[in-house]
């Protein structure tokens, strides 16, 4: 027998072994104070369709805009902007950061609909610039949902709050990164242990931090990110920093004693929260957020606000601090820059872009002889490492003791290197001689700008709005300018790579 309230969306079978739907089919009251008692004890969770109707409920009652799409505007325009195309052929839009859709109980069918779903949205909210909680916010709807056009206009309502005292989703990156702080702030004031360990073990602990929205919108199983949701519709923005206080508190005591490696840190709270349901029930999430003595909302608002403040007094970056966001953790990157005169040029760019952070906040070079640089349009041409064309520019640095093995350029060639031999990219300029630093000034990057290549000049400097460059000669690449010496940015790309063995 079909299962009550299940639509077409669902893989059922997964769906009953996340939730059994045994509970209570109707509610009446009405009295917030009464709502929070029941949401956070589950009155509706263990009833799909009881679930489906207070979802329903609770966002038809969120205040919006005047004008906030609802169910016909989808019917209008979905075919418009889908096309022909099926729905897991379909993009994601920018602002979702390439966040991975999680499935949770969803079938094919479900999966493509949440990607339809998002790019309708995104046709409806150009204002949204940065929201990668929304793919596992629409996802989770659609369980709860008679069909495409009921979860569009959920998550339209949620977007669209206009309460100035209610926060429901970050929908820019200055909200997202200043949320981000606000965790750390309040890790450091609640979670003093863990964050001792993630201080110990992390170079950038704010990198680890800036995770804390995807272990509830994207780790979490179905049935723990439900009940999550459950307490936010009705209570607000400051239960998300409760469940992830409590999700870190969970790790740092299931993880008590074991080795942490710094450059896995985050994958090991991803994986925690991903397989939560092994050690902790969503009763016992629940139980261990609202333990926690945290800041009233005024006071977290506060915080949030003076966060803000000094992100902008920073001069932080959408477009910039996006295109970090793509970029780290791919090593290498293509860079393409068009400009506004339909000039392409570019870089290959041999290391991962998190590096800068290593520079404690300074603009610091790094990067390897694999770099170079290059125009397509109008005309093609590569530059690469001045000192591979000219290695009489250097010689290896010897190795200390002598005896410890050959030099570099040996481990390179394999035999003892002729002057006229060009020098293996590969190895790090710390294992030559250089005659100054100019000659190995490959990338650095910052919140003011991107740089690439240095030394009398820069082959490529973009400001931080990637709006604005300008390229000349340098001693790094020893390059002509590879487009107009001045130059507006029409369009950049990343493309990023990654070892397929590297979760």
């Amino acid at each position: 027998m079909d299962s009550p309230g299940y639509n077409c969306f669902v893989d059922r079978d997964k769906m009953d072994a996340a939730i059994q739907d045994l509970g209570p089919k109707e509610l009446s009251c009405t009295e917030l104070q009464e709502l929070k008692q029941l949401a956070r004890q589950g009155y509706w969770a263990q009833s799909h369709a009881l679930r489906g109707k207070v979802y329903q409920r609770l966002i038809r009652d969120i205040p919006c805009r005047t004008v906030t799409p609802d169910a016909s505007v989808y019917s209008d325009i979905v075919g418009k902007i889908v096309g022909k195309h099926s729905g897991s052929s379909l993009p994601l839009p920018e602002f979702v950061d390439n966040t991975q859709v999680p499935s949770y109980c969803l079938n094919a069918r479900g999966e493509g609909a949440v990607r339809k779903i998002l790019l309708c949205i995104a046709n409806q909210f150009p204002d949204i610039s940065f929201c990668p909680a929304l793919p596992a916010v629409v996802a989770l709807l659609l369980h709860y949902s008679l069909d495409e056009a009921e979860c569009f206009e959920k998550a339209c309502r949620l977007l669209a709050c206009n309460d100035p005292g209610r926060r429901l989703i970050d929908q820019s990156f200055l909200a997202f990164e200043s949320s981000c702080m606000t965790f750390g702030d309040l890790v450091n004031k609640y979670c003093q242990a863990a964050h001792r360990l993630m201080v110990a073990v992390s170079e950038d602990v704010l990198q680890v931090y800036a995770d804390w929205q995807r272990w509830l919108f994207g780790e979490l199983p179905l049935s723990h990110v439900a009940r999550v949701f459950d307490v936010f519709l009705v209570e607000g923005y400051k239960v998300l920093y409760r469940v992830a206080l409590a999700i870190l508190k969970f790790f740092h005591k299931a993880r008590a004693g074991q080795p942490l490696a710094s450059d896995s840190v985050k994958q090991d709270i991803r994986a925690f929260a991903r397989d939560i349901a092994k050690t902790v029930s969503p009763e016992r999430l629940l139980e261990k957020a609202f333990a926690i003595r945290l800041f009233s909302r005024k006071e977290i608002q506060l915080l949030q606000l003076a966060n803000e403040a000094a992100l902008k007094q920073k001069g932080i970056t959408v477009k910039q601090q996006r295109f970090y966001l793509q970029c780290d953790g791919h090593e290498p990157t293509l860079l393409l820059i068009k400009t506004t005169q339909k000039e392409v040029c570019g870089a290959y760019l041999s290391t991962d872009w998190s590096e800068r952070n290593k520079s404690g906040g300074k603009l610091c070079f790094f990067g390897t002889g694999e770099c170079f640089v290059f125009r397509l349009q109008p005309e093609v041409q590569r530059y690469e490492w001045v000192v591979i064309k000219h290695p009489e520019l250097t010689k290896p640095a010897p190795l200390t003791p002598p005896e410890a093995g050959p030099a570099p350029s040996q481990l390179a060639h394999g035999a003892p290197s002729d002057p006229a031999d060009r020098l293996s990219p590969f190895l790090a300029t710390r294992h030559f001689n250089l005659p100054s630093k100019t000659e190995s000034m490959f990338m650095a990057g910052g919140n003011d700008c991107l740089i690439v290549g240095g030394g009398g000049g820069q082959a490529l400097y973009i400001d931080g709005d990637l709006n604005r460059g300008r390229t000349g000669h340098c001693d790094t690449f020893n390059n002509q300018p590879l487009c107009s010496e001045n130059f507006l940015v029409a369009a950049v790309e990343a493309w990023g790579f990654q070892d397929p063995d590297i979760q």
